[in-house]
This record gives C-alpha cells, sequence and structure tokens, in this order.
C-alpha cells in the first residue's frame, strides 16, 4: 500500500517540486510551492465545484428535510424520503466525501514532499528527466521556507478561519426556531470550531515549518477565490 501511494501520489508530486525549483528564475523554492499548490487545486476544482454545489442545494432543501424528520417517526421511512427528496432534485449527498476522499492522500503527498524537499534532495526518487538543481533558494519576500516562519503561520490562521466562514455561510440553514437540541448543540459546536481550529493550526503551521505553512496559506487562498467564482457561476444558473 505505501509503495503504491509512493509510485501514484508522492514521487509525481516530488519530482514536479523538484523540477519546478530547476526551471525557475532564481530557483526559488517559494515560487515553486505556489505553483505546485495551484496546479493540484486547479486538477481536483471539478470534484470542489459538485461539493459546493451540493451544499447549497442541501441548504435549500433544510425546510422539507426537517419537514420529513416531523412527519415520519421511522428511521428507515426517514432515509427513504430524504433520498427520494435528494434524487428529486439532483442531489448526490455523496459529492462532499468523494471530494476528500481524492483529496486525501493528494494533501498528505504535498505534506510530505514540502516537508522533505524543502532543504536537501532524495536523487533515488527522481525521474530521468528531472535534474537536481544547482542550488535551492529558500528565502523569498524575505521569508526562509527551511525554517519556522511566524508570518505564514499566522496568515495559514487567518486564511483558514475566513475560509471556514465563508463555507459554514454556505451549509447552514437561516434558524427557524424549532431547531432540536442536537441541532442547536451541532450550530454551537460549529461556531465553536470556527474560532478554535484557526488557532490550533496556527501553532501547528509554525511548529511544522515555513514550506507547509506555505503550502496552506496558498491553499486557503485558492479555495476562498475559487468559491466566490463558484458562488458567482450558481447564482447565474439560479441554483442559489
Amino acid at each position: 500500500m505505501i509503495a503504491l501511494w509512493h509510485t501514484i501520489f508522492y514521487n509525481p508530486l516530488y519530482n514536479a517540486l523538484v523540477w519546478l525549483v530547476d526551471v525557475l528564475p532564481n530557483h526559488s523554492l517559494f515560487i515553486a510551492v505556489v505553483i505546485l499548490t495551484v496546479i493540484v487545486r486547479l486538477i481536483i476544482s471539478p470534484l470542489s465545484y459538485k461539493a459546493l454545489k451540493t451544499q447549497l442545494q442541501t441548504k435549500a432543501l433544510q425546510p422539507r428535510l426537517k419537514q420529513i424528520k416531523k412527519e415520519f417517526t421511522d428511521k428507515q421511512e426517514q432515509a427513504r424520503q430524504t433520498f427520494a427528496l435528494y434524487k428529486e432534485h439532483g442531489v448526490n449527498p455523496f459529492s462532499s466525501f468523494l471530494l476528500i476522499l481524492v483529496q486525501f492522500p493528494v494533501i498528505i503527498a504535498l505534506y510530505w514532499v514540502f516537508r522533505e524537499g524543502g532543504v536537501e534532495i532524495n536523487p533515488d526518487i527522481l525521474y530521468p528527466l528531472v535534474h537536481i538543481p544547482d542550488t535551492i533558494n529558500h528565502v523569498t519576500f524575505g521569508v526562509d521556507l527551511a525554517q519556522k516562519s511566524y508570518l505564514l503561520a499566522f496568515l495559514t490562521g487567518l486564511t483558514q478561519y475566513i475560509h471556514l466562514s465563508r463555507s459554514a455561510s454556505f451549509k447552514q440553514a437561516s434558524p427557524t426556531g424549532d431547531e432540536s437540541d442536537q441541532e442547536k448543540m451541532m450550530t454551537m459546536v460549529g461556531k465553536s470550531m470556527r474560532y478554535t481550529m484557526p488557532v490550533m493550526i496556527t501553532i501547528f503551521a509554525y511548529i511544522i515549518g515555513g514550506a507547509v505553512a506555505l503550502y496552506w496559506v496558498t491553499s486557503n487562498i485558492f479555495m476562498i477565490v475559487q468559491e466566490h467564482f463558484i458562488m458567482k457561476r450558481l447564482k447565474k444558473k439560479e441554483i442559489v
């Protein structure tokens, strides 16, 4: 399994990073990390579009879903009615899960690539056409990716908070006053995580080092911008 993961995910991303560092002006690791992160995000963009579309459609169907829970006390019947409603409106409730399933090995691979490929290069896993750069420039805009960075750690937490806040607005339906205690509890937990998670991620991003923190910042900014344009596109189609 580990060998397959290296073959499909880690090795291609590692070689892409080394190749970018080699061909970029001044052999900038900073720019290479940004470019590789954007490329990966662009590749999985179709899944992100479907996931966000599903979130918005599910949010719009919340009143109908609450009505189903009131009318049908049997859990199996609730499930049948819920899936019938999803089918009627063309909603795929598993699209977000598919995005996570595809993203997870890619994100883990990127994490290890940026963690291990930022300082020393392992020639044993390089493809024949990929050359080892003469030098690797770790410092760009005054930020040293080979060291821990307070600035990148702060930007990681800030962009994570913005992304979580925007995502919460897509997912959560407006309160109706008749939510169950469990739903109210979940809403409170979600609001709490919106503040605590960025703080935890800020600390983690500092501990883990500059290259991974830069990946995280770039990924968050990309997702914020991407969701903005997806929302505009969905509004034109009158989905929102």
